[in-house]
Order: structure tokens, then C-alpha cells, then sequence
């Protein structure tokens, strides 16, 4: 029975899992953190990422979980909303799925099979390969032998610092923001209904899910990497945000109390492959695009499939490398738009932009007004042709 070792219980790690698992591997997953996590922002499943959730049976459960928000607003200091898209406008394809991350990640951990073993709070501590397999040592001591070591732990992912060569130039690449996701309490009373406040250098995201108790907060910045350690982290946003008007305050007060807060850098991880030898990366450790397009999650139940297809077939991992790579660049070049145009640049940008959100619904041929970035996603979703194999 191949034996797999998977670093990291989020969307790829759980979608691997669970196509290991149906195909007879034995599959052990360590995750840092003592449980699954919660929170996180609003991801797409389109293209490609919506037909592997219809091969692998969850896109029904996840249609079920998908938002519900029926339009966005953007307002002024004051709260005022200046521009308003309706439901729908802009719409790709009505079968894309919109659905928060935690939701997702929570979704597909339900739908791994019994007998995968979990071992949260726990972390490989190093990993050596030899002919037959490789030999982990966790934290938590001990060293144990597998046949594949598969890295899903993310952008500053562990396995990818001990098994793949240090490059001239970090695998790295951040595009000049971070984004801060929360929840907080819905003290606006939107229902069903997102709200954006965009100013130079920052945008500030207020969106309800399924549901209006609580809301979605998103704090867009730009800046240089974020701080590893929490409190410097809030400290940082806090000052980013600083003299922002409407209800930000009130927003940091929830922020600093909030348990699922979520920074990270909105950052490219450029590799020229994805596997060394018996280890292999999948989702944003080996190939981020960046969270401004709501696609890694898409991008990472696509690369689990692939690998868990062909560990459990021929156990070739270069064919992982050679299947993926087109879909990669196509779709870490379609995030570069959105990374250069996060927020307007200053204030006569930030009001040129409401009034051209403002004129949009009323634009002859309307519906096809959609930004040419909106289009390259659309595109670089489907920019892949799957096996035939069916999970």
C-alpha cells in the first residue's frame, strides 16, 4: 500500500487526502495548527477547479454553502453610497461557485474517508530521501518512512524549505499588499449585501454571508510582507488605516478581538517545477497566485486531483510537473492585473473610479462591459484539459 505524508489540512491538503484515500493509499496528515482553521475570504470555483468539484461529488455541497450576497455597494467617508452593481452584473457564469474558505476547507475535511490519520499541532521537522521513500522526523519526535511527502502548508511552506533547492531569487514573489480577513458582528444591518470603501493605497471590504449576523471584514493595504508576529501585525494594519473615516475604528476594536484573523500577503510563488524526487507541492506552497483573485483555492483542488491521480496511478511525479505547468503561468499571469490596480493610486482615482461604477449599469450592452481582467480569469480557468480518470 503506498504510504503518502501530507504538510497542511487546508483546501489541497483535504482534497488530496481524500482522493489518496478512495484510491487504497495509506494517508497521514500533519497540520501546525491544533484543528481545522476557520475564517477566510470569499474564494471562486470556476473553470477546470468547477469540474474536478463535480468529478470528485462536492459541488452540490458546495452550492449549498455558497454566499448569497445579492449586490456591492461602495460608499465615502461617511458611509454614503456613491455607486451600486446589482446582482449578476459582471457575472462569468452563473454555474461558478462562490463560497467562503473556511466553508470550503471545512466541506472537503468532512468528505476525506475514515482511516486517514490526523495529527494536528504537529509539524515535520525534517525529511530525508533515499531510493525506496522518505524518512520524516515530526516535532513530536520520532521518525517514520513514506513512500511520498506532499507539501500543502502554504505560501512560507515548510516541505518546500526542506526539500527543494534555495534559489538565487526567493520562490517568493510579493506584489506590493496584504490583505487582513475577519469576522465581526454585523453592526451595519446589511443583509445580503457587500459594501467597499476604496481610498488611495487601501480598500476595505464588509460582506455577509448566508446569514446577516455576522459579516466578512477584508482590509486590503499596500506595504511590504506582514509581520509574522500577531500584535505586530495589528499594530501595522491599525496604522494603515489609520484616519480611514466611516466605521473603521469600530472595525480595528473587532479586529484586535477577533479569533479567526486572518494576514497574508497577496504574493506569487514562482517555481520552475513542483516536485524533488518523492516530494511533491500543490496549492498556494508551490504555485500561489495570489489571494486578489480568489483563485488559488480553485487552482489547489485542481493541482490535488492531478497528484492524487498519478501517485495512485503511475507514481511519476514529473508527469505532475509537465500536466500543471501551462495552467499555472496562464493563471499567475492573469493575477498581475488585479495586483497592479488593487486600490486607486489617489483621490481623484478614487472618485473617477465610483463614477465609473456608477455609469456602468446604465452603458449600452451592459452585460458584456466586463474588465478585460475579469475575462483573462475566465480564461485562465479552464486553460487545462483533465484525464479522463474519474475520482
Amino acid at each position: 500500500m503506498t504510504k503518502v505524508l501530507i504538510s497542511g489540512a487546508s483546501i489541497a491538503g483535504n482534497a488530496l487526502a481524500a482522493g489518496l484515500a478512495r484510491r487504497g493509499c495509506s494517508v497521514t496528515v500533519v497540520e501546525r495548527a491544533p484543528a481545522i482553521r476557520p475564517g477566510g475570504y470569499a474564494v471562486d470555483i470556476r473553470g477546470v477547479a468547477l469540474e474536478v468539484a463535480e468529478r470528485t461529488g462536492v459541488a452540490a455541497q458546495a452550492r449549498e454553502l455558497r454566499t448569497d450576497t445579492e449586490g456591492t455597494s461602495f460608499v465615502d467617508a461617511n458611509g454614503r453610497r456613491v455607486a451600486t452593481l446589482p446582482l449578476g452584473f459582471g457575472v462569468l457564469d452563473p454555474a461558478d461557485i462562490e463560497i467562503m474558505k473556511g466553508d470550503l476547507t471545512r466541506l472537503l475535511h468532512a468528505g476525506v474517508p475514515a482511516g486517514v490519520e490526523w495529527m494536528f499541532g504537529n509539524t515535520v521537522e525534517s525529511l530525508e530521501q533515499h531510493g525506496g521513500g522518505v524518512r520524516v522526523t515530526l516535532q513530536s519526535g520520532g521518525a517514520r518512512e513514506f513512500d511520498y511527502v506532499v507539501g500543502a502548508d502554504g505560501i512560507h511552506s515548510r516541505i518546500r524549505e526542506l526539500a527543494f533547492p534555495k534559489p538565487p531569487q526567493p520562490y517568493v514573489h510579493h506584489l506590493g499588499s496584504n490583505s487582513a480577513v475577519f469576522t465581526a458582528p454585523n453592526e451595519l444591518g446589511i443583509e445580503r449585501w457587500q459594501l467597499v470603501r476604496s481610498m488611495p493605497g487601501r480598500v476595505i471590504s464588509i460582506k455577509t454571508d448566508r446569514g446577516s449576523e455576522t459579516v466578512k471584514v477584508t482590509l486590503l493595504y499596500g506595504g511590504s510582507m506582514p509581520p509574522r508576529d500577531r500584535a505586530a501585525r495589528m499594530r501595522e494594519i491599525e496604522q494603515k488605516f489609520a484616519g480611514s473615516g466611516w466605521v473603521v475604528p469600530r472595525l480595528l476594536e473587532h479586529m484586535r478581538q477577533a479569533p479567526d484573523l486572518y494576514v497574508a500577503p497577496n504574493a506569487q510563488v514562482r517555481m520552475p517545477g513542483w516536485t524533488a524526487g518523492r516530494v511533491a507541492l500543490i496549492g498556494d506552497a508551490g504555485y500561489a497566485p495570489s489571494s486578489l483573485t480568489g483563485q488559488g483555492s480553485g487552482m489547489a483542488l485542481v493541482g490535488a486531483y492531478l497528484l492524487g491521480l498519478i501517485i495512485a496511478d503511475s507514481g511519476d511525479l514529473r508527469e505532475y510537473d509537465r500536466q500543471l505547468r501551462e495552467f499555472v503561468d496562464v493563471n499567475q499571469r492573469a493575477a498581475m492585473g488585479p495586483a497592479r490596480g488593487f486600490a486607486p493610486k489617489n483621490e481623484l482615482a478614487a472618485r473617477m473610479q465610483n463614477l465609473s461604477i456608477r455609469m456602468m449599469p446604465y452603458m449600452p450592452g451592459r452585460n458584456l462591459v466586463i474588465s478585460a481582467m475579469m475575462r483573462e480569469a475566465r480564461r485562465a480557468a479552464g486553460a487545462l484539459t483533465l484525464p479522463v480518470a474519474i475520482l
